[in-house]
């Protein structure tokens, strides 16, 4: 009897140590669970809490095992060889994405939503974590770029108001310089462009580039503003009689003074609304998605900081009257805080459910 109760005894601490251990795991998931539809999601803190947890437990538990020290040395020796090797041979790429995408948080230089280019890819930004960096592209398919690819490349942010759109077309000697700016000029404003102004940027042997350029007040709308922009050059340049073909062409053909612009044309400014639903709107959906889901997330801590003033107004007044006015207020508050945070959880959730 005494030999069994002294192994009970002997095993007592171990089994302390696994209780602990699950008790913080189960903790751990509990708050982090808590705080999800804040401005944080705190993923990644809770999986390296969860992780080091269990390091430390492991530890600790073979330490409190009834056996040799000499073999909890040689366990000891083991394991610590394996987790150096581990940290050596993936330090690099890990370390590396996880200090750039710090640094990209930290630095703000962008958000969700932001239409951005980096390199040859360029849409906007649904998705952003401490290793990877998520981008839905003109296709309304996803790229995921390492954080550290992100931090050692240039990244060309496009403006959410203002921004300016532009495209380049080359046309010859023989027509005059006036005629197509103006040409040019009115097709950005039919494309919905502001304040439009016209470049010279080259002088070929053969042939003069002209690139128009004009502002756009709502990026959401970019793509689709830039193909109208080149729609609307060509048709305007065709109506001005000026001819869009290589001066080689011309060189080479054998016409008879015949001018290539297409016959019969009809340019139908109502139903090439700019105003109108982008295709935008279709195609960078989950982007969308994860720039409102931001932005109630900046709404909701603003009214959280708002309702710790008035709490903290609350103790100081005096006036029966302000009191209960603060209370009340107070009140919504909490309820709104409460809608808020229910919502971006089940969207998140949603969002998550979409990207499994």
């Amino acid at each position: 009897m005494d030999y069994v109760i002294s192994i009970f005894q002997s095993l007592a601490e171990p089994a302390i140590v696994v209780i602990i251990v699950f008790a913080i795991l189960v903790f751990n998931s509990w708050a982090f669970n808590r705080i999800k539809s804040l401005k944080w999601s705190g993923n990644v803190a809770k999986r390296t809490i969860a992780f080091t947890t269990v390091l430390i437990g492991g530890l600790v538990f073979i330490l409190s095992l009834p056996i040799d020290k000499s073999l909890k040395g040689n366990i000891l020796s083991f394991l610590g060889i394996v987790i150096s090797a581990g940290i050596a041979l993936s330090s690099t790429t890990i370390l590396g994405n996880l200090i750039a995408g710090l640094m990209n948080n930290s630095m703000n230089r962008f958000r969700n939503g932001d239409l951005i280019r980096i390199g040859d890819i360029q849409g906007r930004v649904t998705r952003r974590s401490a290793f990877h960096t998520e981008i839905q592209l003109e296709d309304s398919n996803f790229v995921t770029l390492p954080n550290l690819y992100v931090a050692t490349h240039p990244v060309k942010l496009t403006r959410k108001t203002n921004t300016v759109i532009s495209t380049t077309v080359s046309l010859g000697y023989d027509v005059s310089r006036t005629k197509i700016e103006e040409a040019l000029i009115k097709a950005a404003n039919e494309a919905g462009l502001s304040d439009p102004y016209v470049y010279i940027t080259q002088l070929d042997d053969f042939s003069v580039c002209y690139k128009i350029h004009g502002f756009l007040d709502d990026s959401n709308k970019f793509f689709s503003t830039n193909s109208l922009l080149n729609g609307k050059v060509m048709d305007l340049l065709h109506q001005y009689k000026i001819e869009i073909v290589s001066p080689n062409f011309v060189n080479q053909r054998r016409v008879d003074e015949q001018i290539f612009i297409p016959k019969h044309i009809e340019i139908e400014t109502e139903a090439e609304n700019v105003d109108s639903k982008a295709p935008e709107d279709l195609i960078f959906d989950e982007a969308t998605k994860s720039e409102a889901i931001e932005k109630k997330k900046e709404h909701l801590q603003d009214i959280i900081q708002s309702n710790v003033g008035k709490k903290e107004r609350l103790k100081t007044t005096n006036s029966k009257v302000e009191s209960e006015k603060l209370k009340q207020s107070i009140k919504k508050a909490d309820e709104l805080i409460k809608k808020l945070e229910e919502n971006i959880k089940n969207e998140e959730e949603q969002n998550e459910a979409i990207h499994k």
